[in-house]
């Protein structure tokens, strides 16, 4: 494991679920009978009920499991590990970072190459990382600090780029990653919003009205993964007073 990795233990499916919901996971690794029972259909309601959230089963090479994990492979199981097999650490990371990678993300990120070319290498990876773990940056200083640069050399080299402000860059990244967390039909808007690190959910919502146009209720069952890549995009490089001006407006709003 890296530094900044951090593992949630859950001891029952209840508490499982609990943690699906509110933890900003990247993946989860579980053993379906891990609680004495094999329990397949808890397990295959779970990935169906949130399948942006990658699942990996870790399991034995038992005849039960082999068929638990066909059930479950055709209800979206993303990997599986056999206990002593293809678990040493090296290859249990690679599996988990396979798993955990999140295509809409990758789709951005292309798009957004053009911007991205014209940036420093270490704050390319910072700002990738955001997108990825919106959670974890709550401000444009959060970023600079990352990626080792003072806070004006941040909003110079954005800037030089033409990307909208490294603010509403933070803004945006949540806001994509809580589109994608809507899709699923396991999460409210609250659960969204704890994940994503808001205060108020009300604050959540306003952003994805603001960023993308659209009330989180529409957004969840009428935009596509496509178009909401695009209005991202737009919104990354639209212009900065026209942009901080939406935002600041949508802020005072929830005040």
């Amino acid at each position: 494991m890296d530094a900044h990795d951090h593992v949630c233990v859950a001891d029952s499916w209840d508490r499982l679920e609990s943690l699906v919901r509110l933890e900003p996971l990247s993946v989860v690794v579980f053993n379906p009978a891990a609680d004495g029972i094999m329990d397949n259909s808890r397990a295959c309601r779970l990935i169906c009920k949130y399948n942006s959230i990658p699942f990996v089963a870790y399991v034995p090479v038992d005849a039960a499991f082999v068929r638990g994990i066909a059930h479950m492979s055709n209800e979206g199981l993303q990997d599986v590990v056999v206990y002593h097999s293809d678990d040493s650490p090296s290859r249990f990371r690679k599996t988990l970072e396979r798993a955990s990678s999140i295509p809409q993300v990758t789709t951005l990120v292309r798009k957004l190459e053009p911007w991205l070319q014209l940036l420093p290498l270490p704050l390319v990876e910072v700002l990738t990382d955001d997108l990825q773990q919106p959670h974890e940056y709550a401000s444009a200083e959060d970023v600079a600090a990352a990626a080792r640069m003072t806070l004006s050399a941040l909003y110079r080299s954005f800037r030089i780029a033409g990307l909208n402000s490294p603010k509403s860059f933070v803004v945006g990244a949540r806001v994509f990653r809580g589109y994608v967390y809507l899709k699923d039909a396991g999460f409210s808007i609250g659960d969204v919003a704890i994940k994503l690190g808001y205060t108020h959910p009300r604050i959540f919502a306003h952003h994805i009205e603001t960023v993308l146009g659209e009330c989180p209720s529409k957004i969840r069952h009428s935009l596509d993964d496509e178009e909401a890549v695009n209005r991202i995009v737009s919104w990354f490089g639209s212009s900065t007073a026209s942009s901080h001006k939406r935002l600041n407006q949508h802020l005072a709003g929830v005040a």
